[in-house]
């Protein structure tokens, strides 16, 4: 099915940015942002800001059911990807809510467990804390959870997990660094979560 194959792409997008960062160690650690510039998707599904001074790469048509875009500098990653599969899943989650007369919660707060599973299979002795709900620029409330793995070469990697619901699709975002480097990078992170907002502007 669509939203199983859009899954495994995102799976193997996020072992990537797993694989760069446990062959590169845990040296060289990576300063503060002071400013950070606006990312316009080619596929007009998302803009986010990200900081500047690092690398960013990024793909996606509008015709296409997913979008990426990643930003690296040194051993820290950030990857936001917009995906139909998770559309769908919110589709269900707002419609399994209306049947039972209402929502106790936003139908991001049940697609965002959805995700643990595959990063747990893509990090070692990954663990996460429960999700935190947070506001984003331009699509609303989503969901963020702190995340710690083991890296192949030793030390630990910590990040963000964080999930949004926009019109047509699932935007996730993962940012990651090496343990030593979380208080300096983590304002950076919740910066860019927040920042993500719908279509390219």
């Amino acid at each position: 099915m669509q939203f199983q194959f859009s899954l495994k792409a995102s799976a193997a997008s996020v072992g990537l940015i797993f694989g760069f960062l446990a062959s590169s160690g845990c040296g060289g650690a990576v300063p503060a942002p002071k400013a950070f510039i606006a990312y316009h998707s080619p596929s007009g599904r998302f803009s986010c800001d990200y900081p500047q001074g690092w690398e960013a790469e990024g793909a996606g048509k509008p015709d296409s059911p997913n979008a990426w875009a990643k930003f690296s500098k040194g051993h820290a990653a950030i990857r936001v990807e917009a995906d139909l599969a998770g559309s769908l899943f919110g589709d269900m989650a707002k419609s399994s809510g209306a049947m039972f007369g209402g929502e106790e919660e936003p139908p991001v707060a049940r697609i965002h467990p959805m995700g643990e599973r595959q990063m747990k299979e893509d990090f070692t002795n990954y663990t996460e804390r429960e999700p935190k709900p947070f506001q984003s620029k331009g699509i609303g409330e989503g969901r963020r959870s702190t995340f710690i793995a083991d890296q192949t070469l030793g030390g630990k990697v910590y990040g963000y997990r964080a999930t949004l619901l926009a019109n047509d699709r699932r935007i996730t975002v993962i940012c990651t660094c090496p343990a030593t480097n979380w208080k300096t990078l983590k304002p950076a992170f919740e910066t860019v979560v927040a920042s993500v907002r719908q279509g390219g502007s």
